[in-house]
Protein backbone atom coordinates (compact mmCIF):
# COMPACT_ATOMS: atom_id res chain seq x y z
CA UNK A 1 0.00 0.00 0.00
CA UNK A 2 2.60 1.98 0.88
CA UNK A 3 4.55 1.79 -2.39
CA UNK A 4 1.06 2.24 -4.22
CA UNK A 5 0.89 5.66 -2.38
CA UNK A 6 5.06 7.05 -3.21
CA UNK A 7 4.04 6.06 -6.61
CA UNK A 8 0.66 7.85 -7.04
CA UNK A 9 2.86 11.22 -5.12
CA UNK A 10 6.01 10.80 -7.38
CA UNK A 11 3.46 11.49 -10.21
CA UNK A 12 1.66 14.24 -9.08
CA UNK A 13 5.10 15.94 -8.66
CA UNK A 14 6.17 14.86 -12.36
CA UNK A 15 3.53 16.23 -13.68
CA UNK A 16 3.33 19.63 -11.38
CA UNK A 17 7.13 19.85 -12.52
CA UNK A 18 6.20 21.61 -15.93
CA UNK A 19 3.47 24.35 -14.37
CA UNK A 20 6.76 24.87 -11.73
CA UNK A 21 9.91 25.74 -13.72
CA UNK A 22 7.96 26.58 -17.06
CA UNK A 23 7.87 24.50 -20.01
CA UNK A 24 9.93 25.97 -22.71
CA UNK A 25 7.61 24.38 -26.30
CA UNK A 26 9.42 24.75 -29.71
CA UNK A 27 7.96 27.49 -31.91
CA UNK A 28 7.83 26.45 -35.47
CA UNK A 29 10.04 28.64 -37.40
CA UNK A 30 8.57 30.26 -40.25
CA UNK A 31 10.07 30.04 -43.12
CA UNK A 32 12.02 33.77 -44.42
CA UNK A 33 10.66 34.81 -47.70
CA UNK A 34 13.30 36.13 -49.49
CA UNK A 35 13.50 38.98 -52.15
CA UNK A 36 13.28 37.31 -55.90
CA UNK A 37 16.85 37.63 -57.17
CA UNK A 38 17.15 38.58 -60.73
CA UNK A 39 19.21 36.56 -62.83
CA UNK A 40 20.58 37.81 -66.59
CA UNK A 41 19.74 35.85 -69.15
CA UNK A 42 21.89 36.02 -72.29
CA UNK A 43 20.20 36.82 -74.69
CA UNK A 44 20.60 37.17 -78.71
CA UNK A 45 21.74 40.47 -80.92
CA UNK A 46 18.04 42.30 -82.05
CA UNK A 47 18.21 41.86 -85.50
CA UNK A 48 18.51 44.26 -87.33
CA UNK A 49 15.58 45.31 -89.74
CA UNK A 50 17.06 44.32 -93.59
CA UNK A 51 14.17 43.51 -95.40
CA UNK A 52 14.32 41.39 -98.34
CA UNK A 53 12.19 42.75 -101.76
CA UNK A 54 10.77 40.09 -103.16
CA UNK A 55 13.07 38.88 -106.28
CA UNK A 56 11.36 38.38 -109.62
CA UNK A 57 12.45 36.23 -112.30
CA UNK A 58 14.23 37.39 -115.73
CA UNK A 59 16.16 34.56 -116.96
CA UNK A 60 18.31 35.78 -119.72
CA UNK A 61 18.61 32.54 -121.18
CA UNK A 62 18.42 28.95 -119.78
CA UNK A 63 21.54 27.26 -118.34
CA UNK A 64 23.24 24.99 -120.72
CA UNK A 65 24.75 21.77 -118.40
CA UNK A 66 28.08 22.32 -121.09
CA UNK A 67 28.63 25.71 -119.88
CA UNK A 68 27.04 25.82 -116.05
CA UNK A 69 27.87 21.96 -114.98
CA UNK A 70 27.03 22.37 -111.34
CA UNK A 71 23.90 20.64 -109.60
CA UNK A 72 22.60 23.81 -108.53
CA UNK A 73 23.01 27.44 -108.98
CA UNK A 74 21.33 30.75 -108.88
CA UNK A 75 22.48 34.61 -110.13
CA UNK A 76 20.71 37.23 -108.94
CA UNK A 77 21.06 41.33 -109.67
CA UNK A 78 21.03 42.38 -105.65
CA UNK A 79 20.32 45.66 -106.74
CA UNK A 80 17.56 45.30 -108.40
CA UNK A 81 16.62 42.50 -106.85
CA UNK A 82 16.01 39.80 -110.30
CA UNK A 83 17.22 36.50 -110.39
CA UNK A 84 18.67 36.53 -114.22
CA UNK A 85 20.02 32.70 -114.24
CA UNK A 86 18.94 29.93 -112.49
CA UNK A 87 19.48 26.18 -111.85
CA UNK A 88 17.53 23.87 -109.68
CA UNK A 89 17.56 27.32 -106.96
CA UNK A 90 15.30 26.01 -105.09
CA UNK A 91 16.48 22.13 -104.72
CA UNK A 92 17.50 21.40 -100.91
CA UNK A 93 21.23 20.99 -101.04
CA UNK A 94 23.76 20.89 -98.29
CA UNK A 95 25.57 23.76 -97.68
CA UNK A 96 28.76 22.70 -95.97
CA UNK A 97 30.91 25.72 -94.59
CA UNK A 98 28.98 28.71 -97.07
CA UNK A 99 26.63 27.76 -93.66
CA UNK A 100 29.78 30.38 -92.09
CA UNK A 101 28.14 33.20 -93.75
CA UNK A 102 25.04 33.22 -91.53
CA UNK A 103 27.30 32.26 -88.56
CA UNK A 104 29.58 35.01 -89.25
CA UNK A 105 26.76 37.75 -89.68
CA UNK A 106 25.39 37.43 -86.15
CA UNK A 107 28.45 37.64 -84.86
CA UNK A 108 29.36 41.04 -86.72
CA UNK A 109 26.34 42.38 -85.79
CA UNK A 110 26.42 41.41 -82.01
CA UNK A 111 29.84 42.52 -82.01
CA UNK A 112 29.18 45.56 -83.95
CA UNK A 113 26.16 46.54 -82.27
CA UNK A 114 27.99 46.57 -78.59
CA UNK A 115 31.37 48.48 -80.22
CA UNK A 116 33.44 44.65 -79.92
CA UNK A 117 34.78 43.94 -82.76
CA UNK A 118 37.74 44.21 -81.98
CA UNK A 119 37.65 43.43 -78.10
CA UNK A 120 39.46 40.28 -77.04
CA UNK A 121 36.48 38.71 -76.23
CA UNK A 122 36.96 34.86 -78.19
CA UNK A 123 38.46 32.51 -75.69
CA UNK A 124 38.98 28.89 -76.99
CA UNK A 125 37.51 26.19 -74.60
CA UNK A 126 37.58 22.45 -74.92
CA UNK A 127 34.04 22.80 -76.01
CA UNK A 128 35.12 25.33 -78.58
CA UNK A 129 37.09 21.99 -80.31
CA UNK A 130 33.98 19.40 -80.08
CA UNK A 131 34.19 19.17 -84.17
CA UNK A 132 34.41 16.82 -86.23
CA UNK A 133 37.43 14.72 -86.79
CA UNK A 134 38.01 15.69 -90.34
CA UNK A 135 36.82 19.39 -89.55
CA UNK A 136 38.62 22.60 -91.40
CA UNK A 137 40.33 24.00 -88.48
CA UNK A 138 42.40 27.51 -88.41
CA UNK A 139 44.63 25.60 -85.30
CA UNK A 140 43.78 27.46 -82.77
CA UNK A 141 44.34 25.51 -78.99
CA UNK A 142 42.35 26.18 -75.49
CA UNK A 143 43.06 28.73 -74.01
CA UNK A 144 43.96 30.96 -77.20
CA UNK A 145 42.02 34.25 -76.54
CA UNK A 146 41.38 36.68 -80.09
CA UNK A 147 39.31 39.37 -80.97
CA UNK A 148 36.03 39.35 -82.74
CA UNK A 149 37.08 40.39 -85.77
CA UNK A 150 40.53 38.04 -86.17
CA UNK A 151 37.82 35.01 -85.13
CA UNK A 152 35.40 36.28 -88.31
CA UNK A 153 39.05 36.04 -90.32
CA UNK A 154 39.65 32.95 -89.19
CA UNK A 155 36.12 32.01 -89.47
CA UNK A 156 35.45 32.99 -92.86
CA UNK A 157 39.21 32.75 -94.37
CA UNK A 158 40.27 29.28 -92.93
CA UNK A 159 36.79 28.09 -92.98
CA UNK A 160 37.81 26.66 -89.13
CA UNK A 161 34.96 24.76 -87.39
CA UNK A 162 36.76 25.66 -84.06
CA UNK A 163 36.84 29.66 -85.73
CA UNK A 164 33.25 29.26 -86.22
CA UNK A 165 32.00 27.52 -82.92
CA UNK A 166 34.19 29.97 -80.87
CA UNK A 167 31.96 33.16 -82.31
CA UNK A 168 28.81 31.22 -81.55
CA UNK A 169 29.86 30.64 -78.21
CA UNK A 170 30.78 34.86 -78.08
CA UNK A 171 27.31 35.21 -78.96
CA UNK A 172 25.10 32.87 -77.62
CA UNK A 173 27.51 31.28 -74.72
CA UNK A 174 26.90 27.63 -76.00
CA UNK A 175 27.17 26.63 -79.73
CA UNK A 176 23.28 24.98 -79.45
CA UNK A 177 21.85 27.88 -78.30
CA UNK A 178 23.69 29.75 -81.03
CA UNK A 179 22.02 27.02 -83.61
CA UNK A 180 18.55 28.15 -82.26
CA UNK A 181 19.68 31.81 -82.81
CA UNK A 182 20.76 31.02 -86.24
CA UNK A 183 17.05 29.46 -87.28
CA UNK A 184 15.64 32.15 -85.23
CA UNK A 185 17.04 34.79 -87.89
CA UNK A 186 16.50 32.17 -91.04
CA UNK A 187 12.27 32.56 -90.10
CA UNK A 188 13.21 36.35 -90.00
CA UNK A 189 14.53 36.29 -93.23
CA UNK A 190 11.42 34.38 -94.73
CA UNK A 191 14.12 31.30 -95.98
CA UNK A 192 11.27 28.77 -95.96
CA UNK A 193 13.85 25.52 -97.48
CA UNK A 194 16.85 26.29 -94.81
CA UNK A 195 17.40 24.76 -91.66
CA UNK A 196 21.02 24.68 -89.64
CA UNK A 197 22.52 22.12 -87.28
CA UNK A 198 25.63 23.56 -86.71
CA UNK A 199 27.42 26.89 -86.60
CA UNK A 200 29.85 25.67 -88.84
CA UNK A 201 28.19 23.67 -91.85
CA UNK A 202 29.25 19.80 -91.23
CA UNK A 203 27.04 17.59 -92.75
CA UNK A 204 23.92 16.52 -90.62
CA UNK A 205 20.61 15.00 -92.24
CA UNK A 206 18.52 18.47 -90.78
CA UNK A 207 21.01 20.93 -91.97
CA UNK A 208 20.19 22.14 -95.50
CA UNK A 209 19.30 25.33 -97.43
CA UNK A 210 18.65 26.07 -100.98
CA UNK A 211 20.81 27.88 -103.58
CA UNK A 212 17.88 30.60 -103.90
CA UNK A 213 17.93 30.70 -100.01
CA UNK A 214 21.76 31.20 -99.46
CA UNK A 215 21.83 34.07 -101.79
CA UNK A 216 19.37 36.17 -99.68
CA UNK A 217 21.69 35.38 -96.83
CA UNK A 218 24.47 36.73 -99.47
CA UNK A 219 22.30 39.60 -99.50
CA UNK A 220 22.42 40.25 -95.74
CA UNK A 221 25.78 39.63 -95.75
CA UNK A 222 26.84 42.32 -98.24
CA UNK A 223 24.59 45.09 -96.17
CA UNK A 224 27.80 45.24 -94.62
CA UNK A 225 31.46 46.68 -95.76
CA UNK A 226 33.18 45.63 -93.24
CA UNK A 227 31.90 41.52 -93.84
CA UNK A 228 32.48 42.28 -97.62
CA UNK A 229 36.30 43.35 -96.99
CA UNK A 230 36.92 40.43 -94.67
CA UNK A 231 35.79 38.22 -96.77
CA UNK A 232 37.10 39.38 -99.94
CA UNK A 233 40.80 39.53 -98.16
CA UNK A 234 43.44 37.08 -99.41
CA UNK A 235 45.94 36.71 -96.95
CA UNK A 236 45.47 38.32 -92.84
CA UNK A 237 48.32 37.92 -90.62
CA UNK A 238 46.56 37.64 -86.72
CA UNK A 239 48.58 38.28 -83.65
CA UNK A 240 46.70 37.39 -80.45
CA UNK A 241 47.89 35.44 -77.57
CA UNK A 242 48.12 31.86 -76.08
CA UNK A 243 46.79 30.53 -72.58
CA UNK A 244 49.65 31.87 -70.76
CA UNK A 245 49.57 35.01 -72.51
CA UNK A 246 52.37 34.29 -74.67
CA UNK A 247 51.82 36.21 -78.08
CA UNK A 248 51.20 33.86 -81.30
CA UNK A 249 50.97 34.82 -85.03
CA UNK A 250 49.07 33.19 -87.69
CA UNK A 251 49.21 33.64 -91.45
CA UNK A 252 45.28 32.98 -92.72
CA UNK A 253 44.69 32.43 -96.03
CA UNK A 254 41.34 32.26 -98.21
CA UNK A 255 40.40 29.30 -99.68
CA UNK A 256 38.15 30.90 -102.23
CA UNK A 257 41.19 31.61 -104.80
CA UNK A 258 38.97 34.26 -106.90
CA UNK A 259 40.20 37.04 -104.44
CA UNK A 260 43.81 35.60 -105.01
CA UNK A 261 45.49 38.16 -107.70
CA UNK A 262 47.90 35.39 -108.14
CA UNK A 263 45.48 32.67 -109.08
CA UNK A 264 44.01 31.67 -112.93
CA UNK A 265 40.69 32.06 -111.26
CA UNK A 266 41.01 35.55 -109.74
CA UNK A 267 38.33 37.80 -110.64
CA UNK A 268 37.75 41.75 -110.36
CA UNK A 269 34.10 41.41 -110.18
CA UNK A 270 34.49 39.50 -107.02
CA UNK A 271 34.51 41.16 -103.91
CA UNK A 272 33.98 38.48 -101.06
CA UNK A 273 33.04 34.86 -101.26
CA UNK A 274 32.94 32.08 -99.14
CA UNK A 275 33.65 28.12 -100.46
CA UNK A 276 32.78 25.07 -98.50
CA UNK A 277 33.01 21.52 -99.59
CA UNK A 278 31.86 18.06 -97.75
CA UNK A 279 31.59 14.81 -99.31
CA UNK A 280 27.51 14.69 -98.97
CA UNK A 281 27.51 18.21 -100.53
CA UNK A 282 30.11 18.24 -102.83
CA UNK A 283 31.54 22.19 -104.05
CA UNK A 284 29.67 24.89 -102.81
CA UNK A 285 30.69 28.26 -102.94
CA UNK A 286 28.98 31.75 -102.64
CA UNK A 287 30.53 34.70 -104.69
CA UNK A 288 29.30 38.19 -104.21
CA UNK A 289 30.11 40.81 -107.14
CA UNK A 290 30.30 44.30 -108.11
CA UNK A 291 29.74 45.83 -111.31
CA UNK A 292 28.97 49.11 -112.52
CA UNK A 293 27.74 49.89 -108.78
CA UNK A 294 25.51 46.96 -108.72
CA UNK A 295 25.57 44.06 -106.22
CA UNK A 296 25.18 40.69 -107.64
CA UNK A 297 25.70 37.01 -105.88
CA UNK A 298 26.54 33.98 -107.23
CA UNK A 299 25.71 30.62 -105.19
CA UNK A 300 26.85 27.38 -106.63
CA UNK A 301 25.84 23.82 -105.00
CA UNK A 302 26.42 20.17 -105.54
CA UNK A 303 29.12 20.95 -107.67
CA UNK A 304 31.95 18.29 -108.83
CA UNK A 305 35.63 19.11 -109.26
CA UNK A 306 36.31 21.17 -111.55
CA UNK A 307 33.05 22.43 -112.26
CA UNK A 308 32.58 26.02 -109.99
CA UNK A 309 34.99 28.56 -111.79
CA UNK A 310 33.90 27.30 -115.13
CA UNK A 311 30.53 28.15 -113.95
CA UNK A 312 31.53 31.54 -112.61
CA UNK A 313 33.35 32.32 -116.34
CA UNK A 314 30.23 31.15 -117.91
CA UNK A 315 28.30 33.86 -115.52
CA UNK A 316 30.74 36.75 -116.10
CA UNK A 317 30.50 35.80 -120.38
CA UNK A 318 26.87 35.73 -120.48
CA UNK A 319 26.22 38.75 -117.73
CA UNK A 320 29.28 41.04 -118.21
CA UNK A 321 30.14 40.14 -121.48
CA UNK A 322 33.48 38.78 -120.27
CA UNK A 323 35.59 36.54 -122.47
CA UNK A 324 36.07 32.80 -120.99
CA UNK A 325 39.77 33.67 -120.85
CA UNK A 326 40.07 36.81 -118.73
Amino acid sequence: MRRILFGLILLAIVALIPALVGFKRETPVQPIEEEPIAVEVSQGPTFPDIPIPDWRLDIIEPVDDALMPVGAMTFVNLTDGVILLDKNGEDRVYPASTTKLMTALLAYEQASLAGELDNVLIEIKPSTLDIPWDSHIAHLAVGDKLSVRQALYATLLESGNDAANALAEYVSGSTSAFVELMNERVDTLGLTGTHFMNAHGYTDPDHYTTAHDMAKIAYVFGQYPELIEIAGTYEYEALFSDKDGNGKRRWWYHLGSAVNERSIHYSDLVTATKTGYTDESGYTMVFLMEEADKQYALVTMRAKSGQTFPTMRAVEQIIFGRSIEE
